[in-house]
């Protein structure tokens, strides 16, 4: 005699795709001004010292990445 196999879970409900009523919890409301300026200051820093040491892609990468946090202080 064999056991029938497990049937499966029911499937989850899926919840909207929207942002939640009160925004998202990161970003340029989330962080401080004062955490997206630190972290501008050393992605450039970074970026600098790689661009020195010749990594022209990973130092021009890191400074298109401080320009973007660069922009949640304006």
């Amino acid at each position: 005699m064999t056991t029938p196999p497990p049937t499966p879970p029911p499937p989850k409900p899926r919840r909207s795709a929207r942002p939640p009523e009160s925004g998202w919890e990161l970003g340029a409301g989330g962080l401080g001004k004062v955490a997206w300026g630190v972290l501008t200051v050393l992605l450039v820093a970074l970026g600098i010292l790689l661009l020195a040491s010749g990594y022209l892609g990973y130092g021009a990468m890191i400074l298109i990445l401080a320009a973007a946090a660069a922009v949640n202080l304006l």
